[in-house]
């Protein structure tokens, strides 16, 4: 088979050089606007190279809500000419002038239509012939959710599974039924190429898809892999390799709790506290509240940086998984500010925060003393 030739719009580029009425580009493709019923976007045009080239298809990543949400239109010509009004329009000219409105511009399109569909993914363009093809897209509001268009593939053509059978089954047409149904299996034959082809780009975790990232983590080591994020995911494939080489270490955990948290995380271990053994009651304490023995290590974090107990909980079973076998570790959560019989560290998580009234047993509180001054205050300048 011929080498496939196809356009792809997947970044503000592709979009900017069309027409939009109350649509924006997004970092993802085309949003309708905030507060609008519809929307239109009329793209740039492809140009094949070819006259009387035979368009193949299109593929369409969307989130529609309906097949009401989103409507394609394919125009296609072998003149990059119209004539409005009496005046001759380039057609790049003509999609963009915005002095000319949409209705107007679709009246002058009409002629060029190819195809006609619903919120589309997947679609044969057995109709378009011409060098030049271009796309409409409307997209509607529905019960307050706004469609968006994420990524487009359009095939500029290649050679049809038609072509290789004899000379008789080649006289059906223009929309010749056998070629529409071999069309169906030349677009699997196409993906089925393509991944085959992107096959070395799914083993760089920074652009591997997410399925493929799950795999890569088993492959070094890495369990519970549906736990992490995935931009983390991909931060910590990075450069496992190499962190594997110190695994069940002390800068082998950081890095991992790294990764994870978004922050460099505090370790206690029974080393650290042996410096107070000539205070009692610190060492007493240290122990009580730390490490117990040799082989406890505590693994201090700020709750800013797993503020979910989701995500505690994972961090709590990564820190399982990577931990030496004869290790026992905690994990402290550092909540921000100051409280009585918590731990606070200056400059890490000993901060003022909003005041909280103390309970005696849930059922009765104490009043602030701060509270009633305010309190009082307020009364005063109502008076």
């Amino acid at each position: 088979m011929e080498q496939i030739r196809y356009f792809v719009f997947n970044k503000r580029k592709d979009y900017e050089p069309g027409c939009r009425t109350d649509i924006r580009i997004t970092e993802q493709g085309l949003a309708l606007e905030e507060g609008k019923e519809c929307g239109t976007f009329i793209s740039r045009l492809l140009d094949s190279g070819e006259e009387g080239n035979r368009w193949h298809r299109a593929v369409i990543q969307s989130e529609g809500y309906g097949d009401d949400s989103i409507k394609f239109c394919f125009y296609c010509s072998d003149e990059d000419k119209a004539v409005i009004d009496g005046r001759i329009y380039r057609w790049e000219e003509l999609i963009r002038d915005k002095e000319i409105p949409v209705e107007k511009k679709r009246k002058a399109m009409k002629p060029y239509l190819a195809h006609m569909v619903q919120n589309p993914r997947d679609i044969l363009l057995y109709r378009a012939r011409g060098r030049y093809l271009w796309i409409e897209i409307q997209l509607f509001c529905q019960a307050g959710f706004l469609p968006e268009i994420r990524c487009m593939k359009i095939y500029a053509g290649n050679r049809s599974f038609l072509s290789y059978l004899p000379a008789i089954y080649q006289t059906g047409g223009e929309e010749d039924f056998l070629e529409r149904f071999l069309g169906m299996f030349e677009a699997v034959y196409q993906n089925i190429n393509e991944k085959i082809a992107d096959s070395a780009r799914q083993l760089e975790p920074m652009s591997a898809e997410p399925e493929f990232l799950y795999w890569m983590a088993k492959w070094v080591g890495i369990s519970n892999a549906h736990l992490w994020q995935v931009e983390k995911l991909r931060l910590l494939l990075q450069g496992i390799v190499r962190k594997n080489l110190i695994r069940g270490t002390r800068e082998y955990m950081e890095y991992m709790i790294g990764i994870f948290t978004g922050e460099r995380p505090f370790f206690v271990e029974y080393g650290d506290i042996e410096q107070y053994k000539g205070n009692e009651n610190a060492y007493r304490s240290l122990r009580q509240s730390y490490v117990h023995g040799p082989y406890d290590v505590s693994v201090l974090v700020r709750e800013q940086a797993v503020p979910s107990m989701r995500e505690q909980y994972a961090l709590k079973k990564v820190i399982e998984d990577m931990k030496p076998a004869h290790i026992r570790m905690q994990l402290i959560i550092m909540r921000p500010g100051i409280y009585l019989g918590k731990n606070v560290y200056v400059g890490v998580n000993s901060m003022l925060v909003a005041y909280e009234r103390a309970n005696l047993s849930g059922v009765a509180a104490i009043p602030s003393i701060v509270g009633a001054a305010e309190t009082q205050a307020k009364e005063e300048e109502e008076i």
